[in-house]
C-alpha cells in the first residue's frame, strides 16, 4: 500500500532560532497549517547552540539597523510576549579602536546609526577603560558604545518561539530531514522528511549553513558558504565588573562578555575555508586567549571551562538573504546572516510571515535582502562582521 501523503500550507526547512521565530509569526497570522521539519532530535541544536548571544544596533548599513531595532524592541518584551526570560542583558557593546582611519569610519558610520535612533557614542580612550576597567589602553585611539546593544540566550528565543509557534497550532517535527524534493507544476512543492512524503503551497529555507544543500534539492542555487567560528568559556570569576558590556577589540578580532558568571571569548579567522567541521581547534583558540588577555590582562588568570565551535553561513557581501528566489516564487530564504542571524530572528519572523500573509513585507523593508541583487551588482557590504 502506498504511504499517504500529508500536507501544509507552509512547511519550514530548519528548526533553530531563525524557523522557530517564523513559525510563531505565522502562527499569529493563521495561515493554515505549518510544520517545521527539523533534522534533529531537539530544536536550536545547530548553529543557534553555538551563537556568541550578541544583540547591536551596531551595523554598517541601514537595513541591518533597522533589522535590529525591531529585533531589540521584540527581545525586550520576550517574556510578556512568549511566557520564557531570553535573559536579555541591554550591557551595551564597547567597540575598542587602535588606529586613526577605524576610529575615522566607526564615526562616519556612527552618523548613519544615530540617524536611524540609534544611541551609538563615539567615546575617548578614557570613558572605554571607564566602561571596562582593566583593559590594556597603550595603543587606543578611541572607540564606540551604544547602551542598547546587549546579549540574550539563544537557546531561551528557541524555546520561546517554539512554545509560541505550538500554541499557535504549529507542529515541530523532529528528526524530519528533507531528502528529496520537486516543485509542483502549479508552483507548490513536494518533498520527503522523515521518511513522509509531504506537499506545501510554501517553502522556507531556513537551515542556516545547510541552506544551499536543501536548495539543490529543489534545483536552487543558495549562495551560502558554511564557515567554522570558535570561542571558549571560562570558569566563574571574581574579577569581572557588575556591568560588562560585549566587547570588540576591533584591531584582532577578539570579542568577550560576561557568560555565567565566567567570561565568553572569541574570533574570526580571516584564513578558515568554508566547511562544516565544528571541531574546535586547540590552537587557534590558544591564540585567542593570547589576544584576548592582552586586551584586558584579567584574562589570564582565568580556568578554562568549555571550548565551542559552531558554523557561521555566510553570503557573498555578508548580509542576509531574505525573500523568494526568482525562479520559484513560493521559495523563501532566510539564510546567510554571516553570524548575526540569531539577533536579527525575531525580525525575519515578522518579515517573512507577511511575504505569506500579505504578499509583502510591510512593517520591514527587506529589498536590499532579496536574493536578486547578486546578478545585478547591487550588493551593500556589511562590513561590521565578527
Amino acid at each position: 500500500m502506498a504511504s499517504r501523503t500529508r500536507t501544509c500550507e507552509v512547511a519550514i526547512v530548519g528548526g533553530g532560532v531563525m524557523g522557530a521565530s517564523i513559525a510563531a509569526h505565522l502562527a499569529e497570522r493563521r495561515v493554515g497549517r505549518v510544520v517545521v521539519f527539523e533534522r534533529e532530535d531537539e530544536l536550536g541544536t545547530g548553529s543557534t547552540s553555538k551563537a556568541a548571544g550578541g544583540v547591536r544596533l551596531q551595523f554598517t548599513t541601514r537595513a541591518n539597523v533597522e533589522l535590529s531595532r525591531y529585533s531589540i524592541e521584540e527581545i525586550g518584551r520576550f517574556r510578556d510576549r512568549t511566557g520564557v526570560d531570553a535573559d536579555f542583558d541591554r550591557c551595551g557593546y564597547l567597540f575598542l579602536l587602535d588606529s586613526e582611519d577605524d576610529l575615522e569610519q566607526f564615526a562616519e558610520t556612527a552618523k548613519l546609526q544615530r540617524a536611524l535612533g540609534a544611541p551609538v557614542e563615539v567615546i575617548s580612550v578614557a570613558e572605554a577603560e571607564r566602561r571596562l576597567p582593566g583593559i590594556e589602553t597603550g595603543d587606543l585611539v578611541g572607540a564606540t558604545f551604544c547602551a542598547a546593544d546587549g546579549v540574550a540566550t539563544p537557546a531561551a528565543l528557541v524555546a520561546g518561539y517554539a512554545a509560541l509557534a505550538r500554541r499557535g497550532g504549529v507542529e515541530l517535527r523532529r528528526g524530519a530531514e528533507v531528502t528529496a524534493a520537486a516543485e509542483r507544476p502549479d508552483g507548490g512543492f513536494r518533498f520527503t522528511a522523515g521518511g513522509e512524503a509531504w506537499e506545501s503551497e510554501w517553502l522556507v529555507n531556513a537551515a542556516g549553513p545547510w541552506a544551499r544543500g536543501v536548495g539543490a534539492l529543489f534545483g536552487v542555487e543558495i549562495p551560502v558558504e558554511p564557515v567554522r567560528r570558535q570561542f571558549f568559556t571560562t570558569e566563574p570569576v571574581s574579577f569581572l565588573p557588575e556591568s560588562m558590556p560585549l566587547t570588540i577589540d576591533w584591531g584582532t578580532g577578539v570579542y568577550l562578555h560576561r557568560h555565567s558568571g565566567g567570561v565568553l571569548c572569541g574570533a574570526a579567522d580571516p584564513d578558515e575555508p568554508p566547511g562544516f567541521s565544528q571541531t574546535p581547534d586547540l590552537d587557534f583558540l590558544g591564540g585567542v586567549w593570547e589576544r584576548g588577555a592582552h586586551r584586558y590582562p584579567p584574562l589570564a588568570d582565568a580556568a578554562l571551562k568549555t571550548l565551542n565551535a559552531g558554523l557561521y553561513a555566510v553570503s557573498p557581501d555578508h548580509n542576509a538573504i531574505l525573500g523568494p528566489v526568482p525562479e520559484l516564487p513560493r521559495f523563501l530564504v532566510a539564510g546567510g546572516f554571516s553570524g548575526h542571524g540569531m539577533q536579527h530572528a525575531p525580525a525575519v519572523g515578522r518579515a517573512l510571515s507577511e511575504v505569506i500573509a500579505d504578499g509583502e513585507s510591510r512593517t520591514l523593508d527587506i529589498t536590499a535582502f532579496a536574493m536578486e541583487r547578486f546578478a545585478t551588482d547591487q550588493a551593500a557590504p556589511e562590513r561590521r562582521v565578527i
